[in-house]
């Protein structure tokens, strides 16, 4: 059996993580021989990776000139040393590296390890030149990313091929031998952020309606003609039978469809989408008003920039789709002088929910995803009378599902107030930071674990609390119900290629 290695993470609470977990592991190394090691090291990361195909001449009608350009963000970095154990590495005789090294005789070994998730990404400038490369359309050169966002970790993506986020642990074990290739292995997991805290909605109620009047309205009991007296019939009309009568059409009623949700819309996957649809009017219906179909759909916009280049991709996702419905409104109530409104039957659509797949609305560096809703109604004055289509559209905030704990947010407002910092959990657009050209350095803790070196500023009043907030507030761990957060066969393949800067 050849050496190997491989990380055995503990996922007893389920395959999905959140901010503040901590998660638990061994790395577990085997050695048929005996083998020298500098030292083996794990890593905690997350890597934001945008993908675009951009003319390659812009302005040019070139034919298939075209190229591929791609930006990766490193938005978590923690690292830990395994082994040698610290007190070897604070040895004066031990503190050299290269061909002296550690060896270690044949054998299986485990080391164990844990890392806390933090809150808020902290993007590492990329220190691989070879990483600058892409080979997909010939040999391109990226540049280094410029401009940087500070804000609540995103969620793992991959349910698209031009943006992809993953979460992974990686291990290598460095020979002290130069020509001896290291040994590698990678474990990714999926990872999901804490919503921000829901505002006090009070009960109120946002809306979005659209005026309607059907083109005519069938007027029974009479036929064309201002007299029922028997027409003579017609050379061809007497050759086919009778003439089919036609009704008297006048127009019909104006109105309102109105769709209603708790303000500020929120959705989150796999519960029921709080949706509640209203015909609404100055005067009140003679007949009711049907619904005879309702499609509602979840349009997904995703903003993907790579380098100079961006672009807009949206994606729509049936939610449900219900045909010959045929529901008559409810009974018409009068809630204000002149305004009569009547409410479509709720309970027929209860199990309209969203997927476990779709992703909570996220901004990062590269990235950024949000969600609008469509709604499509068929509805007629009358069980049979003419069907006209209705469409709504509203933007909706997707959430994680995964509140933050009551003592974190306590204790950060706390600490914002005694600092006079605004409330940092407004929801609004991150705050953009433009690193300097002094690339940043990782600090390591007495415990052997690092990370990137924090800004000595004061953190953007929109962020959430950062890692030495969270770590000094010394917050429990969610322990509450989550999500099985699934993602796609991409996200576990190739890890090679989105961890290119460090072998």
């Amino acid at each position: 059996m050849p050496n190997s290695v491989a990380i055995e993470l503990d996922r007893r609470h389920g395959d999905t993580f959140t901010c503040l977990d901590v998660v638990k592991g061994n790395v577990r190394l085997y050695l048929s021989s005996e083998e020298t090691l500098t030292h083996i090291q794990v890593k905690m990361e997350a890597v934001s990776r945008s993908s675009l195909v951009v003319p390659k001449h812009p302005g040019r009608d070139k034919q298939n000139s075209k190229k591929t350009v791609t930006e990766s963000h490193k938005l978590l970095y923690v690292t830990q040393i395994l082994f040698p154990p610290e007190d070897v590495r604070n040895l004066p005789d031990a503190r050299g590296t290269g061909k002296d090294g550690f060896t270690l005789a044949p054998g299986q070994y485990y080391y164990p390890f844990e890392f806390r998730i933090p809150i808020n990404n902290n993007c590492l400038q990329s220190s691989s030149f070879m990483s600058k490369f892409t080979f997909a359309d010939g040999a391109n050169f990226n540049k280094d990313p410029r401009q940087h966002i500070r804000t609540t970790l995103p969620p793992s993506l991959s349910d698209m091929n031009e943006a992809t986020i993953r979460y992974f642990f990686k291990v290598t074990v460095k020979r002290a031998a130069f020509y001896k290739i290291n040994m590698r292995q990678y474990n990714p997991f999926i990872f999901l952020p804490f919503e921000p805290p829901r505002p006090s909605t009070m009960g109120q109620q946002f809306f979005v309606r659209r005026k309607h009047r059907f083109n005519y309205t069938p007027v029974t009991g009479r036929v064309n003609g201002s007299n029922s007296s028997q027409k003579k019939k017609g050379f061809f009309a007497s050759l086919t039978g009778s003439a089919r009568p036609s009704f008297l059409r006048e127009a019909g009623p104006e109105f309102y469809v109105e769709a209603r949700m708790p303000d500020p819309p929120i959705v989150v996957p796999t519960e029921k989408i709080p949706l509640r649809l209203f015909v609404r009017s100055e005067q009140q219906f003679t007949a009711p008003i049907y619904l005879h179909s309702l499609q509602i759909n979840l349009v997904s916009h995703t903003l993907v920039a790579a380098q100079e280049h961006n672009k807009d991709i949206a994606f729509a996702l049936t939610i449900i789709n219900m045909q010959n419905m045929k529901l008559p409104m409810g009974t018409m109530t009068n809630p204000a002088p002149q305004v009569y409104e009547a409410e479509f039957d709720k309970n027929k659509w209860s199990n309209a929910f969203l997927p476990s797949t779709v992703p909570p609305t996220f901004k990062t560096c590269n990235i950024g995803r949000h969600y609008s809703m469509e709604i499509f109604l068929v509805v007629s004055h009358g069980p049979h009378g003419d069907a006209d289509t209705i469409a709504l559209a509203f933007d909706v905030n997707v959430y994680s599902g995964i509140s933050p704990p009551e003592a974190l947010l306590r204790a950060t407002e706390e600490a914002r107030l005694q600092a006079a910092i605004p409330n940092p959990y407004q929801i609004g657009p991150a705050v953009e930071r433009t690193l300097s050209t002094t690339q940043p350095t990782a600090s390591t803790s007495a415990n052997g674990t690092s990370r990137p070196a924090e800004s000595s500023s004061a953190p953007p009043a929109d962020s959430l609390p950062t890692y030495d907030e969270a770590i000094a507030s010394k917050v429990m761990p969610v322990s509450g119900p989550r999500r099985n957060f699934q993602q796609s066969a991409n996200y576990y393949a190739n890890m090679d290629d989105i961890d290119r800067d460090e072998k």
